[in-house]
Parts: structure tokens; C-alpha cells; sequence
């Protein structure tokens, strides 16, 4: 009777296993989702910034060119001998070029931030999908173990009842007194 008793305790350990290994893993991946989404989070708010930076750069630089390029054309009008329209034309272009440089790598590191969030996110999704197949495994481990564990239990006391039919000690029906 003992057997029976153990056989089902245990396949029930492996029922209760088996679901705290599932919601275990649950747990493990909202975990994983949420530091990688926060995570990405804070690289889009890198991006952000670096966005706003280069937009302000972009018209603080504007600005200046046109200060640079209005005080060459004063400065050409009142003498055109000493300072060469040229020099003045190169100085500005210098400039421009210099400002689209600094927003094309600006806008690098901004497309760089915004990958790594995507591939933050990308990681952790990943993460989590193996924390649950992981869960499902532990699960079915329990589930096995538990049943297994009751079978075995079923067959020593299947083997109780058979030793006490041979020794003459058993009777229908009166297997609980075992």
C-alpha cells in the first residue's frame, strides 16, 4: 500500500515541478525582455541626444558661416587690394565642408546607437527564448522523473501483492490491510 501512496506523491512532484519549472522560466524571460528593453531604451536616448546635438551644431555652424561669409564680403568691399576674394571663398567653403562632416559623423553615431538598440533587443529576445526552451526542458525532466518514480513505486507494490498471493497472505480485497 506504501508503494502506491510513494507512487503517487511522486508522480504528483513531478506535475508540481514540472509547472514551477515552466513558470519559472517565464519569470527568467519577462526578466531578460525587460533589462533589454530598458536597455535599449537608454541607447535610443543616446541616439536622441546625439540627434539633438547634431541639430544644434548644424544651425550654431550655419549661423557662423553666415557671420564668417557676411564679414569677408565687408571686409572685401572695403579692400579688395589686400584681402583676395579667393582666400575669402576657400575659408567659407572650408567651413561648410568641415560642418557637413561633423553632421555626417553625427549622424553615424546616431544610426550606430539606434543598431545597438536594435540589436540590444534583438539579444535579449534570444535570451528569453532560451530561458523558456530551457524551462521546458527542466519541466519535462520533472514530469519523467515523477513519472517514472511512479511507475516504479506501481511495480514494487504490484510486487507486494504478487509476493503475498504466493506466500497465501492476500485476499480479494483486502489489500489495504498491506
Amino acid at each position: 500500500m506504501l508503494q502506491f501512496v510513494t507512487a503517487g506523491m511522486a508522480l504528483a512532484k513531478g506535475f508540481y515541478g514540472s509547472r514551477s519549472a515552466k513558470e519559472a522560466a517565464q519569470r527568467k524571460a519577462r526578466a531578460i525582455r525587460q533589462m533589454a528593453k530598458y536597455n535599449a531604451g537608454v541607447k535610443e536616448k543616446e541616439a536622441d541626444s546625439v540627434k539633438s546635438v547634431m541639430e544644434f551644431e548644424t544651425k550654431r555652424g550655419a549661423k557662423s558661416i553666415y557671420k564668417a561669409k557676411s564679414a569677408q564680403k565687408v571686409a572685401a568691399s572695403k579692400d579688395l587690394a589686400n584681402t583676395p576674394l579667393e582666400v575669402l571663398v576657400d575659408q567659407a567653403s572650408e567651413m561648410d565642408t568641415k560642418l557637413n562632416s561633423q553632421r555626417r559623423n553625427k549622424l553615424l553615431q546616431e544610426q550606430n546607437l539606434r543598431q545597438q538598440a536594435k540589436v540590444t533587443r534583438y539579444t535579449g529576445e534570444m535570451q528569453a527564448q532560451g530561458a523558456i526552451a530551457e524551462g521546458k526542458a527542466q519541466a519535462r525532466a520533472s514530469l519523467l522523473g515523477g513519472i517514472s518514480s511512479a511507475v516504479g513505486g506501481i511495480g514494487a507494490g504490484m510486487s507486494g501483492i504478487k509476493t503475498a498471493q504466493a506466500n497465501e497472505t492476500y485476499t480479494q480485497g483486502s489489500w489495504w490491510k498491506y
